[in-house]
């Protein structure tokens, strides 16, 4: 069977590189060996695919190419992201939406596999992903939430299921985080006109004034690395270098302490290891998981007012807050585990 699978890929968003590598791990599992052949990737960046996973990629955006392989494949499927919104623009809604259409029309079998839905702002983008997703087989979303977005847009077909990055398997680390030190993660991201700089980097001061270290996690490179290591240059704190595959973040964060993140895989591959998380609210996606999780959350417009507060809170509630993961986060494996069972079956 030939597959090709899309989504935010190449970018060195490692949410997203999460997904696809916990996707990879299903299909060479259900497609055989060598699974790398049915495959290919849509990917901002084929050599980096190619190289971190041993698939084959090709330029997502050029466009002729994309149809020409989703024309001449058997299957194509959407592993994981925030695909469907158009808070960063209707152009990228479109993008997927046209991708899912010329699916349906080579083949029909069209996977959406544990998708977060939203927001969808203008009443075209939501008329649009109606039309579309009515048609769509197999559509799996990450949490409630989206689940009620497509519902209230008339899609009812969804089934609840959770990120795929729940059942990403952990890589050993690429660094080795000094055993004698207590450290804290921060996920930070930029975000419109919110304080996210000077915030964090009070943070960082008051997180080693309560006598721990600060790893400060860049979880998008082109966008997280250049602030972390701003934030860094005003605090005592250690930037993460980039790993070459995601799960060796997760090696990494199972030897933290605690886990501050805005970007929401920085929090689920940090609770995923057991590691209690205080989420930075600045999407609906970060609810739905501090929901999923029982865990404090501070939301983007108090940010400068209310982190240092929750953070004392944080460390104060950190043994029970880690019970909480103990409970929650089974579940959420077990959902993700199931969910790409259904797909090696569909396969």
């Amino acid at each position: 069977m030939r597959v090709v699978i899309a989504g935010y890929y190449g970018y060195r968003n490692w949410g997203d590189e999460g997904s696809l590598a916990t996707l990879l791990q299903t299909l060479a599992r259900g497609l055989g060996v060598p699974a790398q052949a049915s495959l290919v990737i849509l990917s901002g960046n084929p050599a980096f695919t190619e190289a971190a996973y041993g698939v084959r990629a090709i330029t997502r955006m050029d466009l002729r190419v994309v149809r020409r392989a989703i024309r001449d494949s058997d299957a194509l499927i959407f592993g994981g992201g925030s695909l469907l919104q158009d808070a960063t623009s209707l152009r990228s809604l479109l993008y997927y939406l046209i991708l899912i259409r010329w699916g349906l029309k080579a083949h029909g079998r069209v996977l959406l596999i544990g998708q977060g839905v939203g927001p969808l702002n203008r009443p075209l983008s939501r008329w649009l992903t109606r039309a579309t997703l009515r048609r769509v087989p197999f559509l799996s979303v990450r949490d409630a939430d989206s689940a009620r977005l497509l519902s209230k847009i008339g899609v009812s077909h969804a089934t609840i299921d959770a990120d795929l990055t729940w059942a990403l398997a952990p890589q050993p680390p690429h660094i080795e985080l000094d055993r004698e030190v207590r450290w804290i993660g921060l996920a930070p991201r930029a975000w419109r006109d919110a304080p996210v700089q000077e915030t964090f980097t009070a943070l960082c001061r008051q997180i080693r004034a309560d006598g721990y270290r600060v790893l400060l996690i860049p979880m998008q490179e082109n966008q997280d690395r250049p602030l972390c290591e701003a934030i860094a240059a005003e605090s005592d704190a250690v930037v993460l270098p980039a790993p070459a595959h995601p799960a060796q973040l997760l090696g990494v964060m199972s030897a933290l302490d605690g886990m501050v993140a805005m970007r929401l895989h920085g929090a689920i591959f940090a609770a995923a290891q057991g590691v209690p998380t205080l989420c930075i609210s600045y999407d609906p996606k970060v609810d739905a998981l501090a929901t999923q999780l029982s865990a404090p959350q501070v939301r983007l417009r108090t940010l400068g007012d209310e982190l240092l507060p929750a953070w004392q809170g944080f460390i104060r509630d950190r043994d029970a807050l880690r019970q909480k993961l103990q409970q929650s986060v089974p579940s959420l494996h077990c959902a993700a585990e199931g969910l790409l069972r259904r797909v090696e079956f569909m396969l």
